[in-house]
Protein backbone atom coordinates (compact mmCIF):
# COMPACT_ATOMS: atom_id res chain seq x y z
CA UNK A 1 0.00 0.00 0.00
CA UNK A 2 1.33 3.35 -0.87
CA UNK A 3 2.26 5.70 1.42
CA UNK A 4 0.49 8.87 2.21
CA UNK A 5 2.70 12.33 1.96
CA UNK A 6 2.34 12.90 5.63
CA UNK A 7 3.46 9.10 6.44
CA UNK A 8 6.44 9.46 4.11
CA UNK A 9 9.35 9.95 6.53
CA UNK A 10 12.69 11.72 6.35
CA UNK A 11 15.56 13.15 7.25
CA UNK A 12 17.39 16.77 6.25
CA UNK A 13 20.87 17.51 5.55
CA UNK A 14 21.64 20.71 5.62
CA UNK A 15 23.34 24.09 6.47
CA UNK A 16 22.50 27.08 8.67
CA UNK A 17 20.88 30.00 6.58
CA UNK A 18 17.57 31.60 5.83
CA UNK A 19 17.31 29.11 2.76
CA UNK A 20 17.83 26.61 4.51
CA UNK A 21 15.62 27.25 6.96
CA UNK A 22 12.96 27.88 4.48
CA UNK A 23 13.59 24.72 2.82
CA UNK A 24 13.60 22.80 5.56
CA UNK A 25 10.12 24.47 6.48
CA UNK A 26 8.83 23.73 3.36
CA UNK A 27 9.33 20.19 3.24
CA UNK A 28 8.07 19.63 7.40
CA UNK A 29 4.74 20.84 5.34
CA UNK A 30 4.30 18.42 3.47
CA UNK A 31 6.30 15.03 4.72
CA UNK A 32 7.23 13.71 8.33
CA UNK A 33 10.46 15.49 8.50
CA UNK A 34 11.82 13.32 11.71
CA UNK A 35 15.32 15.30 12.02
CA UNK A 36 17.82 17.91 10.55
CA UNK A 37 21.29 17.60 10.85
CA UNK A 38 22.97 20.49 10.39
CA UNK A 39 26.49 20.82 8.53
CA UNK A 40 28.56 23.29 10.71
CA UNK A 41 31.07 23.19 8.34
CA UNK A 42 30.72 26.14 6.91
CA UNK A 43 30.33 28.77 9.55
CA UNK A 44 31.99 31.47 10.80
CA UNK A 45 35.07 29.59 12.55
CA UNK A 46 35.27 27.28 9.47
CA UNK A 47 35.76 30.17 6.97
CA UNK A 48 38.24 32.00 9.60
CA UNK A 49 40.64 28.62 9.30
CA UNK A 50 40.32 28.46 5.44
CA UNK A 51 40.96 32.23 4.96
CA UNK A 52 44.29 31.81 7.32
CA UNK A 53 45.44 28.77 5.93
CA UNK A 54 44.96 30.05 2.17
CA UNK A 55 47.25 33.34 2.94
CA UNK A 56 49.67 30.95 5.55
CA UNK A 57 52.23 33.51 7.00
CA UNK A 58 52.73 35.76 4.23
CA UNK A 59 52.07 39.37 5.74
CA UNK A 60 51.91 40.54 1.89
CA UNK A 61 48.97 37.80 1.10
CA UNK A 62 47.31 38.34 4.27
CA UNK A 63 47.10 41.78 3.32
CA UNK A 64 46.23 41.32 -0.32
CA UNK A 65 43.40 38.91 0.58
CA UNK A 66 42.20 41.48 3.25
CA UNK A 67 41.68 44.40 0.97
CA UNK A 68 39.99 42.31 -1.70
CA UNK A 69 37.28 41.46 1.10
CA UNK A 70 36.82 44.43 1.76
CA UNK A 71 36.01 45.52 -1.64
CA UNK A 72 33.43 42.82 -1.55
CA UNK A 73 31.76 44.08 1.47
CA UNK A 74 29.26 46.36 0.01
CA UNK A 75 28.11 43.09 -2.65
CA UNK A 76 28.13 40.87 0.49
CA UNK A 77 26.09 42.84 2.43
CA UNK A 78 23.64 43.84 -0.30
CA UNK A 79 23.70 39.74 -0.61
CA UNK A 80 22.55 39.20 2.41
CA UNK A 81 19.59 41.88 2.52
CA UNK A 82 18.63 39.67 -1.25
CA UNK A 83 17.85 36.77 0.74
CA UNK A 84 16.11 38.07 3.82
CA UNK A 85 13.82 39.57 1.41
CA UNK A 86 13.62 35.59 -0.30
CA UNK A 87 13.46 33.83 2.87
CA UNK A 88 12.41 36.57 6.11
CA UNK A 89 12.47 33.75 8.71
CA UNK A 90 15.86 32.57 9.30
CA UNK A 91 14.93 29.86 12.15
CA UNK A 92 14.71 26.11 11.78
CA UNK A 93 11.26 24.84 12.18
CA UNK A 94 10.39 24.14 15.90
CA UNK A 95 9.74 20.73 17.11
CA UNK A 96 12.06 18.69 14.88
CA UNK A 97 15.03 16.89 16.75
CA UNK A 98 18.14 19.23 15.29
CA UNK A 99 21.94 17.68 15.76
CA UNK A 100 24.78 19.95 14.46
CA UNK A 101 27.80 18.14 13.40
CA UNK A 102 31.18 19.20 12.71
CA UNK A 103 31.47 15.80 10.38
CA UNK A 104 28.06 14.63 8.82
CA UNK A 105 29.79 11.30 7.45
CA UNK A 106 30.95 10.41 10.90
CA UNK A 107 29.68 7.29 12.46
CA UNK A 108 28.00 9.96 15.38
CA UNK A 109 25.97 11.50 12.15
CA UNK A 110 25.68 8.05 10.89
CA UNK A 111 23.85 6.64 14.40
CA UNK A 112 21.58 10.10 14.46
CA UNK A 113 20.33 9.47 11.22
CA UNK A 114 19.82 5.63 11.30
CA UNK A 115 17.73 5.80 14.80
CA UNK A 116 15.23 7.99 12.20
CA UNK A 117 14.85 5.11 9.78
CA UNK A 118 13.76 7.62 7.09
CA UNK A 119 12.56 6.40 4.17
CA UNK A 120 14.11 9.67 2.27
CA UNK A 121 17.08 11.42 2.85
CA UNK A 122 17.49 14.84 1.48
CA UNK A 123 20.56 16.69 1.24
CA UNK A 124 20.97 20.88 0.86
CA UNK A 125 23.95 22.90 0.93
CA UNK A 126 26.44 20.50 3.19
CA UNK A 127 29.37 18.93 2.20
CA UNK A 128 29.69 16.09 0.08
CA UNK A 129 27.71 12.98 1.71
CA UNK A 130 29.35 9.54 1.02
CA UNK A 131 28.15 5.94 1.92
CA UNK A 132 26.78 5.00 4.85
CA UNK A 133 24.81 7.73 5.24
CA UNK A 134 23.07 7.29 1.23
CA UNK A 135 22.19 3.74 1.97
CA UNK A 136 20.38 4.75 5.30
CA UNK A 137 16.97 5.68 3.39
CA UNK A 138 14.62 3.13 2.29
CA UNK A 139 13.70 4.55 -0.93
CA UNK A 140 17.19 6.53 -1.41
CA UNK A 141 19.16 9.71 -1.18
CA UNK A 142 18.26 13.01 -3.27
CA UNK A 143 19.89 16.16 -3.26
CA UNK A 144 19.28 19.41 -4.36
CA UNK A 145 22.07 21.26 -6.57
CA UNK A 146 21.53 24.88 -7.39
CA UNK A 147 23.22 24.04 -11.02
CA UNK A 148 21.90 22.79 -14.26
CA UNK A 149 23.28 19.19 -14.43
CA UNK A 150 25.45 17.33 -15.74
CA UNK A 151 26.71 20.53 -17.59
CA UNK A 152 27.69 22.39 -14.45
CA UNK A 153 28.61 20.22 -11.38
CA UNK A 154 30.47 21.38 -8.18
CA UNK A 155 30.23 24.47 -6.13
CA UNK A 156 29.01 27.95 -7.32
CA UNK A 157 27.26 27.14 -10.17
CA UNK A 158 24.87 29.85 -10.79
CA UNK A 159 28.31 32.68 -10.20
CA UNK A 160 30.32 30.41 -13.55
CA UNK A 161 27.07 30.63 -15.35
CA UNK A 162 27.27 34.40 -15.58
CA UNK A 163 31.19 34.68 -15.45
CA UNK A 164 31.03 32.46 -18.72
CA UNK A 165 28.58 34.47 -19.94
CA UNK A 166 26.13 31.55 -19.83
CA UNK A 167 22.20 31.94 -18.99
CA UNK A 168 20.98 29.32 -20.63
CA UNK A 169 22.65 27.02 -17.88
CA UNK A 170 21.23 28.58 -15.18
CA UNK A 171 19.36 26.11 -13.67
CA UNK A 172 18.43 23.71 -10.32
CA UNK A 173 18.13 19.86 -10.35
CA UNK A 174 17.18 17.90 -8.20
CA UNK A 175 19.27 14.18 -8.58
CA UNK A 176 20.03 10.79 -6.90
CA UNK A 177 23.02 11.21 -4.29
CA UNK A 178 26.01 9.19 -5.42
CA UNK A 179 29.53 9.54 -4.89
CA UNK A 180 30.07 11.64 -7.69
CA UNK A 181 30.09 15.14 -7.30
CA UNK A 182 26.40 16.18 -8.50
CA UNK A 183 26.51 13.11 -10.44
CA UNK A 184 23.62 10.81 -9.71
CA UNK A 185 20.49 10.28 -11.51
CA UNK A 186 18.29 13.24 -12.63
CA UNK A 187 14.19 13.49 -11.63
CA UNK A 188 13.75 17.26 -12.14
CA UNK A 189 15.68 20.10 -14.02
CA UNK A 190 13.89 23.98 -13.53
CA UNK A 191 15.35 27.10 -15.07
CA UNK A 192 14.16 30.66 -13.29
CA UNK A 193 12.73 34.01 -15.01
CA UNK A 194 15.57 35.96 -15.26
CA UNK A 195 15.52 40.02 -15.42
CA UNK A 196 18.11 42.90 -15.79
CA UNK A 197 18.63 43.73 -11.72
CA UNK A 198 19.40 39.81 -11.14
CA UNK A 199 22.39 39.30 -9.20
CA UNK A 200 23.96 35.59 -8.67
CA UNK A 201 22.23 35.37 -5.51
CA UNK A 202 18.58 36.67 -6.37
CA UNK A 203 18.93 33.96 -8.78
CA UNK A 204 20.05 31.42 -6.66
CA UNK A 205 17.41 32.56 -4.35
CA UNK A 206 15.01 31.56 -6.83
CA UNK A 207 16.72 28.38 -7.48
CA UNK A 208 16.48 27.76 -3.97
CA UNK A 209 12.42 28.39 -4.23
CA UNK A 210 12.07 26.37 -7.34
CA UNK A 211 14.04 23.86 -6.46
CA UNK A 212 12.11 23.61 -3.07
CA UNK A 213 9.05 22.64 -5.12
CA UNK A 214 10.67 20.19 -7.43
CA UNK A 215 11.98 18.28 -4.61
CA UNK A 216 8.72 18.15 -2.73
CA UNK A 217 7.54 16.27 -5.98
CA UNK A 218 10.57 14.01 -5.95
CA UNK A 219 9.77 13.04 -2.55
CA UNK A 220 6.59 11.54 -2.94
CA UNK A 221 6.92 10.29 -6.84
CA UNK A 222 10.38 8.00 -5.00
CA UNK A 223 8.41 6.99 -2.01
CA UNK A 224 5.42 5.79 -4.46
CA UNK A 225 7.70 3.93 -6.94
CA UNK A 226 6.80 7.13 -9.66
CA UNK A 227 9.90 8.51 -10.24
CA UNK A 228 11.54 8.38 -13.73
CA UNK A 229 15.41 8.49 -13.59
CA UNK A 230 17.72 10.29 -16.11
CA UNK A 231 21.25 9.08 -16.17
CA UNK A 232 23.83 11.63 -16.57
CA UNK A 233 25.67 10.54 -19.77
CA UNK A 234 27.94 13.65 -19.67
CA UNK A 235 30.78 15.04 -17.11
CA UNK A 236 30.06 18.53 -17.97
CA UNK A 237 32.28 20.88 -16.16
CA UNK A 238 33.40 20.74 -12.41
CA UNK A 239 33.59 23.70 -10.29
CA UNK A 240 35.66 23.51 -7.21
CA UNK A 241 35.88 25.62 -4.21
CA UNK A 242 39.33 26.55 -4.37
CA UNK A 243 38.67 28.05 -7.78
CA UNK A 244 36.00 30.43 -6.24
CA UNK A 245 38.27 32.96 -5.45
CA UNK A 246 37.72 36.63 -4.74
CA UNK A 247 39.18 38.05 -7.97
CA UNK A 248 36.78 36.70 -9.49
CA UNK A 249 34.15 37.19 -7.48
CA UNK A 250 34.71 40.74 -7.63
CA UNK A 251 35.32 41.06 -11.40
CA UNK A 252 31.96 39.60 -11.92
CA UNK A 253 30.17 41.88 -10.19
CA UNK A 254 31.81 44.66 -11.41
CA UNK A 255 31.19 43.52 -15.00
CA UNK A 256 27.41 43.30 -13.51
CA UNK A 257 27.33 46.61 -12.54
CA UNK A 258 28.47 47.30 -16.11
CA UNK A 259 25.72 45.99 -17.46
CA UNK A 260 26.23 42.51 -18.13
CA UNK A 261 23.36 40.90 -17.36
CA UNK A 262 21.42 43.44 -19.39
CA UNK A 263 23.46 42.74 -22.85
CA UNK A 264 23.35 38.94 -21.75
CA UNK A 265 19.50 38.88 -22.03
CA UNK A 266 19.77 40.83 -25.05
CA UNK A 267 21.31 38.05 -27.20
CA UNK A 268 19.18 35.34 -24.94
CA UNK A 269 16.45 33.36 -26.60
CA UNK A 270 15.33 30.82 -23.89
CA UNK A 271 14.95 33.17 -20.81
CA UNK A 272 12.27 35.78 -20.19
CA UNK A 273 13.86 39.36 -20.64
CA UNK A 274 12.40 41.87 -17.76
CA UNK A 275 13.13 44.14 -15.54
Amino acid sequence: MQKDKKEISVVILTSRGPRHSFFCSELAKHYAVRGILVDERYGFFYRLKAFLKTVGANPLEFMRRLKLKRKLQSYEHRDEEIEKKFFPVSELPSGIPVFSSPEPNGPEAIAWIRRFSPDVVVVFGTRLIKDPVLSLAKFGALNIHTGLSPFYRGGQCTFWCLYQNDLEHVGVTIHHLTQRIDGGDILFTAKPEIHEKDTVRSLECKLVQIGTEKMIQAIQELAQGKSTRMPQLEKGQLFLSKMFTLEKRLELEKRLDQGLMKALLAKSSLVKVGV
